[in-house]
């Protein structure tokens, strides 16, 4: 490709005695969408990071625009053309959405801030881009989709030459996917060039005209898309070959272990009936809002004012509180676990056993020893890595704190385990391993319920999936006759 407007010529980046990064050779052109692909760890954030003035290289030279180039700051790559949207939002929750857009750069006239100016500024921004979010609005009302797409405006909004997007799509629903699609293709027009992170393959293979594979802090190899393909980009990813990337459940299919009939939640779900074997993995597919994720939170006592009949393991069930669904036999992983799951500040071990400690008190003491023994097996058989459970988990990667998430369920003994998202912002390496953990909980007896955003998930991991739509089951679809088309006719379906 022709006119190279960013040249990154033996890039390295050295902490301590380990090596982030080590003699990245890329060159990117002027309007290209390059994407960049790896496990966590590969040192995908690290090369953002020197690029948008976080970090300077330990080696190498970065030219932009045919000049040699040391951002010192992000401001100052944001002065050069270079902007970045980070996976992690940045924001100032008490201010307004329009403050969040321009701050730093608010309209003055002298010392005085315009602030109609202000509003109207970023009104029109928000309306360009069809994202309809009132610029009035504080941050911290916003859902997390919504302030994903706000960023989105902010990067947007510095007219850069070179776009940095890291994992944008990670919590956007199908709507608001549509519109980073939009927004990418209006960029595109402009000539912008994009550098696309993402775990999501699909996106990158529909949008991409080249993709940079990184492995180890390594540069493996970058190629046009069109002569690559899921299969071979994950192979290079992981350096490994690909065996079976969705295990089939080949255990027998048990009795019913719940049953819901009519079940209702008022505005929310509508005369909703289904059950759930022992051994099954069943599915749960719609459009954000549909519903399935209310059904979810029902059923661990995070939703009041419900009603209806529940029978769990052939006993009446009401949930009331987590606390009595975890009693009950109710595992819980929710979509977000940054906000929803893990106690950031707490260690591994910590995170990993604080739903099970009674299991660990000796005379009404927690035992260390042995919440470490068995915090220590879980590392080991879930392969997280560091395998330092005295470390917080925080300091994780997004793929581990996963993996983790899903081992704190592993302590004790329950009927039915829910996971929502469950590999979300997840690298492909990681993902195998948490489908390969999922498959063998069925061994144990257990039974699961998925919900994801993801219709390959589903179709690889379920043996039956069902679909909302307006708060109700429009759809019902055994493993051989499931597909996306099918998924969507339902999850699209018109409720009367």
């Amino acid at each position: 490709m022709d006119n190279v407007i960013l040249k990154l010529d033996g890039i390295s980046k050295q902490f301590g005695n380990h090596y982030a990064l080590k003699d990245i050779n890329v060159n990117i052109s002027e309007g290209e969408f390059h994407a960049i692909v790896g496990e966590n760890g590969a040192g995908k954030s690290t090369l953002i990071k020197i690029l948008s003035g976080v970090h300077l290289p330990s080696e190498g030279n970065v030219h932009f625009k045919g000049q040699s180039v040391k951002f010192l700051s992000p401001y100052m790559a944001q002065k050069s053309g270079v902007s970045t949207l980070f996976q992690e939002i940045q924001e100032i929750p008490a201010l307004s959405v329009a403050e969040n857009i321009f701050l730093g750069r608010e309209p003055q006239k002298g010392s005085l801030l315009q602030w109609k100016t202000l509003y109207k500024e970023a009104g029109e921004l928000l309306n360009n881009l069809d994202i309809k979010i009132d610029p009035y609005k504080k941050m911290e009302e916003l859902s997390i989709s919504e302030r994903k797409m706000v960023e989105i405006a902010r990067a947007v909004s510095f007219n850069a030459e070179l776009l940095i997007m890291d994992e944008p799509s990670a919590n956007l629903n199908e709507d608001e996917l549509a519109v980073l699609f939009k927004t990418i293709a209006e960029l595109r027009k402009r000539k912008v060039t994009i550098i696309y992170i993402s775990h999501r393959l699909r996106e990158i293979f529909a949008m991409a005209d080249r993709v940079t594979v990184l492995r180890d802090g390594q540069h493996v190899k970058t190629m046009d898309i069109k002569d690559t393909d899921e299969a071979r980009l994950v192979q290079l990813m992981i350096g490994r070959e690909l065996n079976e990337y969705y295990p089939v459940n080949t255990e027998q299919i048990g009795a019913k272990v719940l049953e819901i009939s009519d079940l209702n939640v008022p505005e929310l779900l509508h005369n909703v009936s289904l059950s759930l074997n022992k051994r099954e993995i069943l599915g749960i597919a719609g459009l954000a809002g549909s519903g399935g994720n209310i059904l979810t939170k029902v059923l661990f006592g995070l939703v009041k004012g419900y009603s209806g009949k529940m029978v769990l393991d052939g006993k009446p069930f009401a949930p009331r509180n987590p606390r009595q669904c975890i009693a009950d036999g109710i595992a819980f992983v929710p979509e977000d676990r940054k906000t929803q799951g893990l106690f950031l500040n707490l260690s591994v071990r910590s995170n990993m056993s604080i739903t099970s400690l009674r299991k660990f008190r000796t005379f009404g003491l927690i035992s260390e020893p042995k919440e470490s023994r068995q915090a220590n097996e879980l590392v080991q058989q879930l392969s997280v890595r560091p395998k330092n459970i005295k470390a917080p988990i925080r300091s994780l990667s997004g793929g581990n704190q996963q993996k983790a998430l899903i081992g704190r369920w592993l302590l004790d003994k329950y009927k039915i385990l829910i996971l929502e998202e469950p590999t979300r912002g997840v690298d492909v390496g990681a993902k195998m391993e948490i489908y390969q953990e999922i498959n063998k909980l069925l061994s144990q007896g257990l039974s699961l319920i998925m919900v994801s955003s993801e219709l390959p998930e589903l179709l690889g991991m379920c043996d039956r999936i069902l679909v909302f739509s307006g708060g109700t089951i429009t759809g019902e679809l055994q493993r051989d006759e499931a597909s996306e088309e099918k998924i969507m006719e339902y999850a699209l379906q018109e409720v009367k």
